[in-house]
């Protein structure tokens, strides 16, 4: 098992902002292009929660490629996307050609600067595991949502059977950190951390179970790449 990577905030803000001009390129090489349909399908999920109306949030953004997902899958809806790192938001807004349905602010995932109840939906894609605080965090994403509101929660998991753990043990600890050094030059060494962030991530029924300890109800899960990435939803 590799070494559990730091989550300080200090830390993975510098590390985020330090990849941020290769952060789409490498998710593009990473996932082979798939991360985007990861992302559509949460949020035409997302998109039913906001039917009768309502606003959206995308926290931990990064740059904005679920909340632009969100926009194609709820077109009327109010989106605002947060992340406490300038450059990936900057880079995030450059994306939205100014759509004034699509605001953004920076904000820590612990400390969200909106009432309770304020949001319809909450997606988080890729984020929850870098918050220092995972339970803080979700207790903060519960408190606003509107009661009813749902959450979605994408992130990166190991697979369950031994051939898919060793593959993914293959390519996560070997090539992406190769790829990472050859291509983001990243001084933070990021694409190591993520990694190993990941193989220290609870399995999904883990993560369930956390989730309804913070206050969600009607929480299920499912997955994609043979088990490496799961969809988290659960109702406020």
């Amino acid at each position: 098992m590799p070494e559990n990577p730091s989550r300080e905030p200090a830390r993975v803000q510098a590390m985020f902002s330090d990849i941020s001009p290769h952060y789409d390129f490498m998710n593009g090489l990473m996932t082979a292009g798939r991360h985007h349909a990861w992302r559509r399908a949460a949020a035409r999920e997302a998109a039913r929660d906001l039917a009768g109306g309502g606003v959206a949030l995308d926290a931990c953004t990064g740059t904005a490629d679920f909340a632009l997902a969100l926009r194609q899958a709820a077109p009327d809806a109010p989106i605002v996307g947060t992340d406490f790192s300038g450059d990936m938001l900057r880079l995030g807004k450059g994306k939205t050609d100014g759509d004034a349905r699509t605001t953004f602010a920076r904000a820590d995932t612990l400390r969200l600067p909106f009432r309770e109840g304020a949001f319809r939906a909450v997606t988080i894609g890729w984020g929850i595991r870098n918050v220092a605080d995972t339970a803080g965090g979700l207790r903060e994403l519960a408190r606003v949502l509107a009661h009813g509101g749902r959450l979605h929660v994408l992130e990166s998991s190991v697979p369950r059977s031994a051939l898919g753990r060793l593959g993914f043990r293959l390519y996560f600890l070997g090539l992406v950190p190769w790829l990472g050094r050859l291509f983001s030059r990243s001084t933070h060494d990021a694409y190591s951390y993520l990694p190993r962030s990941v193989f220290h991530w609870p399995p999904p029924e883990k993560f369930a179970d956390l989730m309804r300890d913070c206050g969600f109800r009607d929480v299920g899960f499912r997955t994609f790449a043979f088990g490496g990435v799961t969809l988290h939803t659960g109702t406020r």
